[in-house]
């Protein structure tokens, strides 16, 4: 329920993540790109020859403070006006950080041009780090996208610009203004080594209507500095959260590139039944 196509970040296009879909035998499934609902449309639309239950899904940029706390939204509607609306301003702003990150890197002679940004994106309309990332790695500077990020473009790095964001409550209300549902993705990434900090985020976006956590993510992959015991513990932490809260539960790979993590994160076939009455009602 939670992966990135060729319109914002990922390397898939949204026909291929449906054909993987139905290869891992997915019984819900959600194209989720980041400030755009382009390629969540096109999935949409081919997904009724599908066995699973598609639903239309964004993950929303948002920043409480100085804590990236993004925000998922699934099943909403896609012509809202107020919404698409929002979307457009998010969009403008990923297209502004892109001059700003070229001449970052051109101040330490990394040579890198919009066009070939542009390349990167392709048919998408959300830019954003990978994009340089691949961009610096076909360009020769580096040779992977790991290693572009731990030299130019992670947080603190010379070519990190951070980008103008809305905050949660307002992604929030962005989505339930299209009907839509929100869920916290990858949680322990807000915060892990604190568990009262995290449980005062988790009671910060129930206030402003939150439905559902991201309970269950692919750690060993996206953070691998992340002990076994440290995200059982978290995990074990977030299902008592969320049924004490009921609260939705969801998973999923936020898969950008490496398929090979596609539809390995696995949800308890009781939450299942409850996302599937939830999203039918």
């Amino acid at each position: 329920m939670h992966c990135h196509s060729t319109f914002s970040d990922g390397v898939f296009s949204p026909q291929e993540l449906l054909s993987f879909a139905q290869q891992k035998e997915l019984t819900i499934f959600s194209i989720t790109d980041h400030d755009t609902i382009d390629g969540t449309n096109i999935a949409k639309e081919q997904s009724e020859e599908f066995s699973f239950m598609y639903l239309t899904g964004i993950e929303l940029s948002s920043r409480y403070e100085k804590q990236k706390i993004e925000i998922l939204g699934y099943n909403f509607d896609v012509l809202h006006k107020n919404f698409n609306q929002k979307l457009k301003l998010l969009q403008m702003a990923r297209k502004q950080r892109i001059h700003k990150v070229i001449a970052r890197l051109e101040e330490i002679d990394i040579d890198i041009t919009y066009e070939d940004i542009m390349k990167q994106i392709g048919e998408g309309v959300s830019a954003g780090r990978p994009h340089f990332a691949r961009a610096l790695v076909e360009n020769g500077h580096v040779k992977t996208v790991k290693e572009a990020f731990e030299k130019y473009l992670g947080v603190g790095k010379p070519g990190y610009v951070r980008r103008e964001t809305i905050e949660p409550e307002e992604a929030i209300k962005i989505i339930h203004s299209a009907k839509g549902t929100t869920i916290l993705p990858h949680p322990l990434l807000v915060e892990v080594e604190d568990i009262e900090k995290l449980e005062y985020y988790l009671n910060l976006l129930l206030s402003w209507g939150l439905e559902g956590i991201e309970v269950y993510y692919n750690y060993s992959y996206h953070c691998p500095h992340l002990s076994e015991r440290t995200v059982k513990n978290g995990i074990l932490f977030l299902e008592k959260f969320c049924k004490k809260n009921d609260l939705l539960m969801t998973g999923g790979s936020d898969l950008h590139d490496h398929k090979a993590i596609f539809g390995e994160v696995k949800i308890p076939e009781d939450e299942i039944q409850k996302l599937i009455q939830h999203f039918t009602v």
